[in-house]
């Protein structure tokens, strides 16, 4: 089963030079879409999911089919990138890659989109045998999950995947990711010149320190997580500020704490702006699901089969954000998060190396084929 390490660098060098931001992918979906027609997909079809969030391209869909009767398996990675992603101009240092130090270098998630390439390839070079497979590129994951969220599911018939969009390890498996909710809050003070007659105002600023400094932000505890992210307000130095936008989040496992986190940053913005004269308008939007997938579970089982082939003993872990596989889980299809390789994503120190890959490319292609083999051994 070898995989071609030029080959795969080959293709990583060649996507990480084009830019992809959220909402901009057109370029580097056209070369992704010539490489799956390239290592042989029987169709590839691109969703309509950028007319619902307006952007260049849709998600890539392509299909392959197997020798063995089973049902498909679905592969994922994102092919948009956070910035700044212009000019991205990488560096080979021995086994990694990284880039100049004024980009980021993009291995999240075009390392996992190379993986699940080399891994078609390979698998079509040495007549593996495996069942069908899916291939899901989804676009404008870095800005919300959008392209997952927007996704046509009707065009795919898998219910048991597999995200390439983590970290080293390679035998490190996401099996649990929590329940997102954002607020964003409007805080109303009273505009009055800060020199002439500060008296007459009403700090818009002030009440919401207030509430800010009372609130339980950062590790709430081993489930629970809160923070503040953005605070916009005031205009000038001479005017008391009348208003003020807060933009939070809190993400739990458990969603009772998450419901208690959010009613608890809630009540206190409002309380802290009407106790001072003021008051506060507030939102709260979900923005993914939890899931949790156990270790007795077809995803987990076929993970455990793969990595052990690999001579190694799997990691099972909790995550801390929110991936296309929390969309995924959401509409039915069992998905795991595995590894790609990329390290220190969305930093200017980002990098990864290509032995990691090598080991995340064997991986795809064990994960394929442990799946055909356990549902044939559950049918006979």
């Amino acid at each position: 089963m070898p995989v071609v390490r030029e080959r795969l660098l080959e293709d990583f060098l060649e996507l990480v030079r084009i830019p992809s931001p959220s909402l901009r992918e057109g370029k580097v979906a056209k070369a992704i879409i010539a490489k799956l027609k390239e290592v042989g997909a029987d169709d590839v079809e691109v969703d309509r999911a950028n007319e619902a969030i307006g952007g260049e391209h849709g998600n890539i869909i392509a299909r392959f089919g197997g020798s063995l009767n089973v049902p498909p398996v679905l592969l994922n990675a994102h092919i948009d990138t956070v910035t700044p992603c212009e000019g991205v101009v990488p560096v080979v240092e021995g086994d990694c890659i990284r880039s100049d130090g004024t980009t980021i270098l993009g291995a999240d998630n075009k390392a996992g989109v190379c993986v699940i390439l080399e891994a078609l390839r390979v698998m079509k070079e040495d007549s593996i045998e495996h069942g069908p497979v899916e291939v899901v590129f989804t676009v404008a994951e870095e800005i919300g999950l959008l392209g997952a969220k927007h996704l046509d599911y009707e065009r795919l018939k898998a219910k048991c995947g597999f995200v390439f969009d983590s970290g080293v390890p390679v035998n490190k498996v996401v099996m649990a990711a929590p329940t997102q909710k954002n607020i964003k809050a409007t805080v109303y003070g009273l505009a009055a010149h800060a020199g002439v007659s500060p008296e007459k105002g009403i700090n818009a600023i002030v009440l919401s320190s207030r509430a800010i400094a009372k609130m339980k932000l950062g590790r709430i505890d081993d489930e629970t997580t809160a923070n503040i992210g953005i605070i916009r307000g005031g205009r000038a130095t001479n005017i008391v500020p009348d208003l003020v936008e807060i933009e939070g989040e809190a993400r739990s496992h458990d969603e009772r704490k998450l419901d208690e986190q959010i009613e608890h940053m809630v009540s206190l913005i409002k309380t802290e702006a009407e106790a001072g004269g003021g008051r506060a308008e507030v939102e709260i939007e979900l923005k993914y699901k939890r899931f949790f997938i156990g270790e007795d579970e077809l995803p987990s089982l076929v993970a455990r089969k793969a990595i052990e082939a690999l001579g190694e003993t799997p990691i099972w872990k909790k995550g801390g954000g929110g991936s296309d596989a929390n969309i995924f889980n959401e509409h039915g299809i069992k998905t795991l998060i595995v590894s790609s390789g990329e390290q220190n994503p969305h930093t200017l120190s980002e990098f990864v190396c290509l032995s990691d890959m090598q080991r995340a490319t064997m991986l795809a292609i064990e994960l394929v084929r442990s799946f055909g083999e356990l549902l044939l051994s559950k049918a006979s």
